[in-house]
């Protein structure tokens, strides 16, 4: 689109469909012939340039792209490198869902899920490289975008692969599982109903129940849900209780989330044991979700509150006429009134941001779908689509809290509630305006809140455009004026922040608004009278904005456009005055002042633009005289800038002031002496020089962008260039001297536009828009027609420009060549060293601005000389074309373009001339080699925009893009982005024209000067050469294999010592440009790895901390590069159709070239790998290594170990001598090698050797069978899987029997087969070896014949460690024992018996560490052995065991417990059913006083239930009754061990085990309508054993309170026990076997509060039910939990449980809010509100709090009649007190009390209706305070609640009582101004 406005753009016919041709042809040709990378990746490269100049795909061409890409990506073999560029490439293609849909392309979704499953969840032996990990981010990234175009019927498919590995009593699985299903599930709606969202959204918010414990678990969900809704938003919903496509509970589930993730402290806590109670359950939720391993990588990164805002507005549908029917908005308001009171700014805190941030997206999103709906292309039926209704009843909903948060404390909060007034805004202005200017007016016009003022003015700046826009808000255009005027105090120095935001608001509102007045000489109309105040009458009042009126008011504003402008500069002029020296040297880009500066004059260009032609005259005036008798030396540069904004607009009239200006003022200066003193130094300043630099800097500013009216001024400006460059010696002269030159040549000779206005010149120019512009105002610009006015250069200024050159580049050079041949100056005196640096900077200067200047004359350097290196890496890559993009010279027959091309030819000479002559002679000379080094980056990467100049204007533009971007428009910015954008896309193919170029020989004769320059031994020459080595190697093929052997060949050892050399050469080699290509291009990995693990010879440490850094960053990045790729039939057939499509063929003698080409690259990797491997080999061997050194030999030797090759015998023997090396860092590597090495011997031989299957993973295990599951699945078939898993393998049994090691299989639900294994009956597994690893393999068996080698290996192993965090069982040392006795069985069991049974009988927990390793491994690998050896092995090893067990210390317990993990892991329980026996049959004794003895024995019970979990129910009866018989232990540490036994055993009772897939969809569709099954029902036995057993026993022992030996009674400690159980039950991820216990056991809890005698009783029974509140329940549970708060709070004697059951019930009742039903809600207000009645007056006043809590969050509509109920107890008559005789005190008498006490219930129940309104007065409030104030001399308590009510309403009403007053009446005032006004001290 943007390209059709260029000037150039008749050069671009048929330019797009050429390049698309080439990079697909190419493209197709590589991946044909498997040149994966540089082939693929290179044209994969210029596909993403393709699509940076925007360019247009057609969906059919995007589609097969996407296709070809995602093929690449899923190749087998491929490199993870290679994967992640493509996958990136067609995330970018697949992202647009406007560009491309399902109907356009589908895609399959099995690939890449195995890709993902493989990276993420390798085997435990499998090393996933840390590099690969990832860049398989971008595989699972692009899962997230090629999700839409899996088809609908794959949902079956994904089901039944995924929903098989669910078990809930494994978080890793639940997270993973729940991954694949957020990523995979394809969410669009499908024809047949199996295959719809429908299906299995059920089954979904099931999983939501069972693991509740988890925060990340629930919002994940929140995404899927999320794109459901949005996909099916045009799907009708079948039934009333629907809402779109979910049923009710459903919704209700995900707004009860929503609630849970706001983080909300709620209720009043009567012991402040947390933040508020219910507060963060986030701690240990992220506890858990640290648990879930690898599958917290697949996390979905999204906002989660996006998530829920694009839920809420995509099921927002108009109402259908039915009754019943429920509104998703009557939700959502219902959520914003629970949460109101949290978004006033006193209520601040870490839930702030979230919760405003929620208004933000709602606001976007509904904008979003409002716009998307009137679009003609939108396909929601007309049914589905948002009404005006909704969305003003929606723009209602959220306004009060918008308004609410916009004053907030923090910034960020802030800005995302101003967002969402702006989305608000373009909804609904009528709504949003008026109350904003009224809240806006008073904080400009005030200025003493300071806060309010800023948010203010950074509001309005947001909303300006909405505001102004005549054609969206008509009233709006009349503030305009007053607020120009308002805002100019903004601007103010001293207060950064403020001016931005008042800047920012001129800009956009004038960037719509001409400053033309249209008043001028009708003075009736210029009577603009701004009456202070005048806001928009409010939508309320319902007043018609007259649209004629409006109009007039707007045209009648215009006349105080000249007084404003002439307020403004002054002011921009005070602030040019009081601007800080800015010091070049520590000159800072984002410090607060260039921040300020920038955006003013940015606001000065955009005024500029809009300006009339007798404004622009005026300020021109007043600049001129500024200008002309003010002089800031730190006003310079900015002053120069606002001279040329203000003269882009006429530069005729402008350049004929400011020139003739300038010109006598040099010139009286230079006469002077001013810039007479040489000196280099930037920062070095003559006071003096100031008036020049102004004059100068004005100068070069004005002739910026002026191209043609500078011929005007032809003589002047030459003559005063030459006389600048003459007689400027000090640095900022003749450096502004330069930039003069440069830019005359840049205004001459390049393309910008003239000009930015609001529309375009045309337009602007006729008299009907210069007579009534304000009917126009904020009108956006047209995408389509921009009609930019170009400079394009013409001939004229083409000569100028060649003038210039000659008059100023050629005598230069050969000035600088005398200097060089002689050493004088021009009048032939000899200079001494320091003047010839004056004399080199000076003329380079001269130089490197004109060839600044002259990057756009031609394309290329002139030099057509090839270089003589190539680089043979492929045969897929070669040059591109440059790109047209309006250089001068493109005719081939012009004679001046040959001229010019000769000029940068010899300009490309002398430079590298200029380097040889410095390196040479004045190496030391840093400031000129700054300067050389400057103009060689020029000529090398300069094509017409250097990148610092394009990466600013990006910036600037993508900024302010963001600052008006909205989902409202789609490309219809203001027209001046518009035109900043056709810039840009300008600038965007200059750019593009410095990459991918092909080198001459001058180029890489720079290219090495550049290398050389990197390795000086000067730090400053050194840092900058390096940077611009980088970029200069970016642009040129083939430039980085010319300087990487240079660089390598600086590491080796030279004969004199050279550190810096080294340095500079491993700087290079670390940054991303090289160490990319020694990672990958194994021309020079070998060398590479070898120069580095040689590099010793330096030992000054910034080198060995170089060396350090490289190689870590070598290891993080390093990928192993693909033996063997597969090259897949999709990928064929994708490309065979892209060719078809663009009647393309393949060029079949390229093909052959690049095919041949990478077949011999392949094969010279292979040769290298192993030369590789045999020189770091020999080099470990050889012992010259220092030992860091040798350490990273191993350490890449570790890395380069692969399947793909065979393992040699060198391999192993060093593998083993590391294994006992001396050195701990050898030996960590040499474990990991040997390990790998093991286990790829044991792949290579389940392949037979053959690759290809080791690529495909498909290796086969002769012990491995797939069986089919039986279909039905028989009654019985999971308990006799489940007691068959504990049954002992013997020979009988062994033929039918099969073990199944994983313990989700069959859990959820049945796949149709699994993979199991048969017991090994032969003799041995391992008996044929691959020939090829034969050697190594016999080389690894005599080592460990040895029991020398043993004894050395476990004495090191068992040897104290240094660092504590290895003080650990350690799993890789137990991976290394597993593979050796997996591959060699029982070969050398014996020779290791005595050592580990030595081990085993040391008391030093270091052995007992070492001994826990190796007999792990050993049970571990003995998972393949024969019955027969593994019955011998298991006879020996239960003996050793069990000693072991018993003499077990504190500290050693760590150890044997992971050991166990170990071993039980992944297991059927048939493979170590000895080992089970062993621990499960260890009795426990209830008498015994030895408590870690008792514990223990409970730790490994409790690792053996978890390792295994339901797979042991048969066996879990007994140890449930042994536990609850010991509930009363004495001890606390066995006691709480105990308690999270019972939890766990509880927790794995429930499996479902569906028969299928269909059947649990089914299930769960039937039941919970729409929730799937929740769990919240006990067994039978169970029920038995706590309901009546254990509450029974409780009372009992509370009864009896017979106290125990240790000192505390039974009830004590068994309540102690419960409540341990509980707080684990409620802290874990599931909820299968916690639902069921927390009705029946509740009340029992509640008593426990009860006990005053011990206090952590009481606290811990506090804590549970503070957990037990905010807990998440299923629907059909909350109602029941309701009830039996209900029944607590009403039939309790004991007023203590009481007033513990109120703040619970209060956090119950928000955290349920969405779940209650209505009757369920008033029940509790009755009981609460009853409780007002209470005898006890702690209760009473609970009561009132919770009330109001009620009522704040839920039931408004109840206060008329709560009000009136309330009020009739207050007319309760109170008897009057007689005093008889001489009694001290009255008595009372008869029913005082009780009236006392309803007229206390009357009262509080009023004052807690005032409190439930913190921060408003609604209608009925103030008649409530008048009746409260008669009561304050009622007798205590009464008195004292009407105090504090009033106390309360003045703390919280106190910031906005202006506001507030104005509800009451006069006499109201008057009544309770005593009350209300504070009291005074001095009254």
């Amino acid at each position: 689109m943007f390209s059709e406005n260029l000037p150039y753009s008749s050069d671009l016919k048929g330019e797009s469909e050429n390049q698309l041709n080439e990079i697909i042809e190419t493209l197709c040709s590589a991946a044909k012939a498997k040149d994966w990378g540089p082939g693929c990746s290179h044209w994969v490269k210029q596909l993403n340039s393709y699509l940076d100049l925007q360019y247009h795909l057609s969906r059919q061409i995007r589609a097969q792209l996407s296709k070809v890409l995602f093929e690449l990506v899923i190749t087998p073999g491929i490199d993870a490198s290679h994967a992640e560029v493509f996958a990136n490439a067609c995330v970018r293609l697949l992202k647009k869902k406007t560009k491309i849909g399902p109907e356009d392309l589908t895609l399959p979704w099995e690939p890449l899920f195995d890709i993902i499953h493989r990276t993420f969840f390798p085997k435990s032996r499998q090393k996933t490289l840390v590099s690969e990990s990832k860049q398989i981010g971008s595989v699972v990234r692009l899962v997230e975008h090629a999700q839409r175009f899996f088809s609908p019927e794959a949902t079956k498919d994904i089901l039944a692969r995924v929903l098989p590995l669910f078990n809930a009593n494994s978080i890793g699985d639940a997270f993973t599982v729940q991954a694949y299903l957020v990523r995979f599930l394809p969410t669009a709606p499908s024809a047949s109903p199996e295959c719809s969202p429908t299906a299995w959204l059920p089954t979904i918010f099931s999983f939501w129940y069972i693991i509740p414990g988890s925060m990340i678990y629930q919002t994940e969900f929140m995404d899927l849900v999320a794109r459901v809704a949005e996909d099916n938003v045009g799907v009708e919903s079948n039934t009333s209780d629907q809402i779109g496509i979910f049923t009710v509970a459903q919704v209700k589930t995900v707004f009860a989330t929503g609630a849970k993730m706001m983080d909300l402290p709620v209720g009043s806590s009567t012991n402040g044991s947390n933040s508020g109670r219910g507060g963060s359950a986030s701690s240990w939720a992220s506890r858990i979700d640290q648990r879930a391993g690898s599958a917290m990588l697949l996390r979905k990164k999204g906002d989660k509150f996006k998530m829920f805002a694009r839920f809420i507005v995509y099921s927002t549908f108009p109402p259908s006429g039915n009754q019943k029917e429920e509104s998703i908005l009557t939700y959502l308001g219902d959520m914003i009134q629970a949460t109101e009171s949290f978004y006033h700014p006193s209520n601040f805190g870490r839930w702030t941001f979230s919760i405003v941030r929620f208004l933000q997206f709602l606001g976007w999103e509904f904008l979003k779908r409002w716009t998307d709906e009137r679009k003609p292309e939108c396909k929601t039926p007309m049914s589905r689509r948002l009404t005006p209704e909704l969305k003003r009843q929606f723009v209602l909903i959220l306004r009060g809290v918008t308004f609410l948060s916009m004053f907030g404390k923090d910034p960020l909060s802030v800005g995302s509630s101003q967002a969402a007034l702006k989305y608000l805004s373009w909804l609904e202005p009528s709504l949003i305006f008026p109350g904003l200017l009224e809240r806006v007016y008073p904080s400009l016009v005030t200025l003493t809140e300071t806060h309010r003022t800023t948010s203010s003015i950074s509001a309005l700046s947001l909303l300006a455009i909405p505001l102004f826009s005549r054609s969206h808000y008509p009233a709006g255009g009349k503030h305009l004026a007053p607020l120009l005027h308002l805002t100019i105090p903004g601007i103010d120095m001293n207060d950064p922040i403020k001016t931005i935001s008042s800047l920012i608001f001129l800009t956009h509102s004038i960037m719509g608004v001409p400053l033309i007045d249209l008043t001028e000489g009708n003075s009736n109309l210029s009577e603009f009278q701004w009456s202070g105040m005048d806001i928009d009458e409010r939508e309320e009042d319902n007043m018609e904005i007259d649209e004629e009126e409006e109009t007039a008011r707007c045209k009648a504003s215009t006349a105080e456009f000249e007084e404003w402008l002439a307020k403004f500069l002054r002011r921009v002029f005070t602030i040019f005055e009081y601007l800080p020296a800015n010091d070049r040297g520590k000159m800072n880009l984002y410090n607060m002042e260039t921040g300020l500066v920038t955006v003013l004059l940015h606001a000065c260009e955009i005024v500029g633009y809009q300006m009339s032609e007798h404004l622009q005259d005026l300020t021109l005036k007043m600049v001129i005289s500024f200008a002309s008798t003010t002089i800031l030396q730190n006003a310079t540069k900015p002053m120069g800038y606002l001279c040329s904004t203000l003269t882009s607009p006429n530069r005729k009239k402008a350049l004929a002031q400011f020139i003739p200006l300038c010109r006598s003022n040099i010139i009286t200066e230079l006469q002077h002496g001013a810039s007479s003193t040489p000196t280099t130094s930037s920062t070095h300043h003559i006071q003096s020089d100031t008036t020049l630099h102004w004059y100068q800097c004005i100068l070069y500013h004005v002739s910026m962008s002026s191209g043609v009216a500078l011929l005007d001024h032809k003589n002047d400006l030459l003559d005063l260039a030459k006389i600048m460059v003459q007689k400027c010696r000090s640095r900022k002269g003749y450096m502004w001297t330069g930039k003069f030159l440069r830019m005359m040549l840049v205004s001459l000779t390049q393309i910008y536009p003239l000009e930015c206005r609001s529309v375009d010149p045309q337009r602007w120019n006729s008299e009907d828009y210069q007579k009534n512009h304000h009917k126009y105002w904020a009108e956006p610009g047209d995408p389509e027609n921009i009609n930019v006015d170009w400079h394009v250069p013409s001939k004229s200024e083409l000569d100028f420009a060649m003038e210039l050159l000659d008059n100023f580049l050629h005598p230069t050079i050969e000035r600088i060549q005398n200097l060089m041949d002689n050493g004088t100056d021009e009048d032939g005196k000899v200079l001494n060293n320091r003047e010839k640096t004056h004399e080199f900077c000076r003329r380079l200067s001269i130089i490197r601005n004109c060839l600044s200047g002259m990057t756009t004359l031609v394309e290329d350097d002139g030099d057509d000389e090839i270089s003589d290196y190539k680089d043979d890496e492929t045969e897929a890559v070669h040059p591109t074309k440059s790109i047209p993009s309006g250089y001068c010279f493109t005719n081939p027959n012009d004679p001046r373009r040959k001229i010019v091309r000769q000029m940068r030819k010899d300009l490309g000479e002398f430079l590298h001339k200029l380097v040889l002559y410095f390196r040479n002679s004045r190496e030391d000379d840093v400031d000129s080699l700054k300067i050389l080094l400057k103009m060689i980056k020029i000529y090398l990467t300069d094509r017409g925009v250097e990148k610092s100049k394009y990466d600013a204007s990006k910036r600037g533009y993508q900024y302010a893009k963001g600052m008006l971007k909205t989902a409202h428009h789609d490309k219809k910015y203001p027209r001046y982005l518009l035109v900043k954008r056709a810039y840009q896309h300008h600038l965007c193919r200059l750019k593009q024209n410095a990459f991918g170029r092909r080198r001459t020989k001058l180029h890489d004769n720079l290219l090495l000067d550049l290398v050389e320059l990197s390795l000086s031994s000067y730090s400053e020459i050194r840092k900058i050469a390096q940077s611009y080595l980088t970029n200069a190697s970016r642009c040129f093929l083939g430039a980085k294999p010319l300087v990487i052997p240079i660089l390598l060949e600086a590491l080796k050892p030279s004969g004199t010592p050279n550190s810096e050399r080294m340095k500079g050469a491993l700087y290079l080699l670390g940054s991303r440009t090289y160490m990319y290509t020694c990672l990958r291009d194994w021309r020079f990995v070998p060398s590479f790895i070898t120069s580095i693990c040689q590099a010793q010879h330096d030992d000054k440490i910034s080198v060995q901390e170089m060396i350090r850094k490289v190689f870590y960053d070598y290891l993080m990045n390093y990928n192993n590069t693909a033996f063997k790729t597969i090259l897949t039939d999709g990928l064929i057939d994708a490309i065979c159709q892209i060719l078809e499509t663009h009647s393309l063929s393949l060029n079949e003698k390229n093909f052959e070239r690049i095919r041949l080409k990478t077949e011999e690259r392949m094969g010279l990797q292979k040769m290298k790998y192993f030369e590789l491997v045999k020189t770091l080999l020999s080099l470990v061997k050889s012992n010259t290594l220092h030992w860091r050194f040798a350490s990273m030999a191993a350490n890449f030797l570790d890395l380069l170990v692969r399947p793909e090759a065979e393992p040699t015998s060198d391999l192993a023997e060093f593998a083993v001598n590391g294994l006992i090396s001396e050195l701990p860092a050898l030996r960590r590597i040499a474990v990991s090698t040997t390990t790998r090495i093991l286990f790829h011997i044991k792949q290579r031989t389940f392949s037979s050797g053959d690759v290809d299957l080791i690529t495909m993973s498909k290796l086969v295990n002769p012990l491995k069978k797939i069986i089919n599951i039986p279909k039905p699945l028989p009654e019985d078939y999971t308990d006799k899987y489940l007691v068959s898993s504990l049954t002992p393998l013997n020979e009988s049994n062994a033929e039918n029997t099969f073990l199944q090691d994983k313990t989700n299989m069959g859990w959820y639900v049945w796949s149709d087969t699994i993979t199991v294994y048969s017991p090994c009956t032969s003799t041995s597994l391992m008996s044929n070896i691959d020939p090829s690893c034969q050697n190594a393999f016999n080389k690894f068996r005599e080592s460990f014949n040895s029991s020398a080698f043993w004894s050395a290996l476990l004495s090191y192993l068992s040897q104290e460690s240094s660092r504590d965090r290895d003080d650990n069982f350690s799993m890789i040392n137990a991976h290394l024992f597993k593979s050796i006795f997996q591959m060699y069985e029982d070969v050398f069991l014996e020779v290791v018996k005595p050592e580990i049974v030595k081990l085993c009988e040391s008391a030093e927990k270091n052995q007992q560490r070492a001994a826990s390793e190796i007999l792990a491994g050993l049970i571990r690998g003995s998972k393949h052995w024969s019955l027969e050896r593994l019955q011998s092995l298991w006879d020996w090893l239960i003996p050793v065991i069990r000693p072991t067990f018993n003499s077990i210390t504190p500290d050693s317990l760590v150890y044997w417990e992971r050991f166990l993990g170990y071993c039980f892991r992944n297991r059927d329980p048939r493979r170590v059913l000895p080992l089970i026996d062993l621990i499960y049959n260890t009795p426990l004794d209830p008498a015994s006083h030895a408590s870690f003895a008792e514990a223990k024995k409970l730790f490994f019970i409790n690792t053996f239930v978890s390792s295994f979990s339901w797979r042991i129910i048969p066996k879990s009866q007994p140890l449930i009754d042994l536990y609850f018989k010991n509930i009363r232990h004495p001890y606390k540490q066995v006691r709480d061990i105990l308690a999270a036994n019972i939890n766990i055993l509880l927790q794995i009772q429930w499996h479902p085990s569906a028969n299928s897939i269909n059947e649990i969809l089914e299930n769960n569709l039937q039941i919970g309508n729409g929730i799937g099954f929740v769990p919240s029902n006990l067994p039978d036995n169970l029920q038995e054993i706590i309901i009546r057993g254990l509450v029974k026993s409780l009372e009992e022992w509370r009864a009896e309170k017979k106290p125990t030996s240790a000192g505390s009674s039974e009830y004590v400690n068994a309540s102690k026990t419960v409540l341990a159980w509980l707080y684990d039950a409620l802290t874990v991820w599931q909820a299968s076997g916690t639902y069921p216990l927390i009705i029946p056991i509740l009340p029992s809890v509640f008593l426990m509060q009860d006990v005053n005698d011990d206090q952590d009783l009481q606290a811990a029974a506090t804590h549970i039910l503070n957990i037990v509140a905010s807990f998440p329940y299923p629907p059909d549970m909350v109602d029941l939990m309701i009830e039996k708060f209900i029944e607590i709070l009403t039939e309790t004697p004991s007023w203590h449980v009481r007033v513990k059951a109120l703040p619970v019930l209060q956090v119950f009742f928000f955290k349920h809010l969405f779940m209650l039903s209505e009757e369920k809600m008033i029940k509790v207000m009755d009981v609460v509100s009853g409780k007002l009645k209470d005898t006890q007056i702690e209760v009473r006043q609970l009561a009132a709090v919770t009330l109001s809590g009620l009522i704040r969050c839920s039931q408004r509509d109840a206060i008329a009649s709560l009000k009136n109920q309330f009020t009739q107890l207050l007319d309760t008559k109170i008897p009057p007190r007689k005093r008889t005789g001489q009694a001290p005190r009255a008595t009372l008498p008869p029913g005082f009390q009780e009236a006392v006490l309803a007229r206390h219930a009357g009262v509080l129940g009023l004052s807690c209706l005032v409190d439930a309104f913190p921060y408003e007065v609604p209608k009925w409030m103030p008649e409530v305070l008048v009746k409260l104030a008669n009561y304050i001399s009622d007798p205590v308590p009464i008195q004292t609640t009407v105090k504090k009510t009033f106390a309360d309403f003045r703390r919280t009403h106190q910031d906005s009582w202006h506001e507030d007053m104005k509800q009451f009446t006069e006499d109201q005032l008057l009544l309770l101004s005593d009350m209300l006004i504070s009291p005074s001290y001095y009254v």
